[in-house]
């Protein structure tokens, strides 16, 4: 089983640094980093257990109670994709189950240091506790993210790769259950935690082969194939170039994705499930802008309504805070694109609405 656990580690840190180094990476992609450095760090404390503690109980029962974070963070990522605008941040109760298992695991690790028979006492119920909380979790939160998934119907390969991870998550707490129903010899229950931690290195693998190497089927054939033929000129009629370009209008307003501030045409592209040649043809010629022009117009836009809505229900309005919410990386270019489309800077424009006391303006 160590060896297991040495290759899922060593596995789980090769994902985060290819996925880390992937010029396709956006914000929501974030969350599939932690989620890997979760699966090296669960395999790395076992790994610990199993080479350096001769305990017995320690070694059979000790859960590691990172297996917590697992089905929350497939859920932010989900919410994410969902919602380009949504903050993982306002959700963090999700990860109250991890709080107690880190405060329980604490607790059993500090009693078995002062007083072995009391620590493996408590040990006993923190593995019972934790068990069941990491057996409902990783069937409750791939559900949610299975039904989330469901509503991302202009972006299938996302809907897949949700697919994919809520299933093995829920596989591993079925298979954990049944284990943990039949309450298994200590051989069997070596034979779970290997499918347990197997099922864990085919989670790694699922995300490289999306996030990294871009197969499994998950990109439309039709893109494939002009992958294949990069320097083929696309043509498209009028009525093409304005159907294309009322779907691009509509994913950018269903999923506010232009306020990514990594976001580029193979991002886009990729999203939209519209091939990036099409989408470069069709804002050229049929536009008339550039693929940059054309998003800064929308964060520009975006800019103005939260300005205006900030200004009716008088509030402060930040200027900084909101250039980086709208998916800028500067101020200084914030203020460029404003001006160029509004003809006022941020302040001015702030200026000439209607001022009230309550309003104000922080650089």
């Amino acid at each position: 089983m160590i060896y297991v656990i040495a290759i899922g580690a060593f596995q789980a840190l090769t994902a985060v640094a290819l996925l880390r180094s992937s010029q396709l990476r956006s914000k929501a992609d974030v969350l599939l980093i932690f989620l890997l450095c979760c699966i090296a760090a669960h395999l790395a404390i076992k790994f610990c257990i199993y080479s350096f503690v001769d305990d017995h109980q320690v070694r059979a029962q000790m859960n590691t109670f990172i297996g917590c974070c697992y089905g929350p963070l497939l859920y932010l990522y989900a919410c994410r994709r969902r919602d380009a605008a949504f903050v993982p941040a306002s959700r963090w109760y999700v990860f109250l189950p991890f709080m107690a298992g880190a405060a329980g695991y604490l607790t059993v690790t500090c009693l078995l240091w002062l007083s072995a028979p009391a620590g493996h006492a408590f040990l006993y119920y923190y593995n019972e506790i934790t068990t069941w909380m990491m057996i409902a979790l990783g069937v409750l939160f791939p559900w949610w993210s299975l039904r989330i998934a469901r509503q991302l119907p202009d972006a299938p390969a996302e809907q897949q790769l949700i697919r994919s991870i809520s299933y093995l998550l829920a596989l591993i707490s079925v298979i954990s259950l049944g284990f943990k129903l039949m309450q298994p010899a200590q051989s069997f229950n070596i034979i779970c935690r290997d499918i347990v931690y197997s099922l864990l290195i085919v989670i790694c693998v699922v995300i490289i082969r999306y996030k990294y190497v871009g197969i499994m089927g998950m990109q439309p054939i039709k893109a494939a194939a002009e992958n294949i033929l990069p320097t083929r000129k696309m043509q498209l009629s009028k009525e093409e170039q304005h159907q294309t370009f009322q779907a691009l209008e509509a994913y950018l307003h269903t999923t506010k994705i232009f306020t990514d501030a990594e976001l580029n045409l193979d991002k886009l592209a990729q999203g939209a499930g519209i091939s990036k040649y099409h989408i470069s043809e069709t804002l050229n010629s049929y536009a008339g802008k550039s693929f940059y022009q054309y998003i800064n117009e929308w964060r520009i836009r975006r800019a103005t309504e939260q300005i205006r809505f900030m200004n009716e229900k008088k509030l402060p309005v930040n200027v900084l805070t909101l250039a980086y919410d709208c998916g800028f990386k500067a101020k200084s270019s914030f203020n460029q694109y404003f001006k160029k489309m509004t003809g006022l800077t941020p302040t001015e424009y702030i200026k000439s609405l209607t001022v009230t006391p309550a309003v104000t303006i922080h650089e």
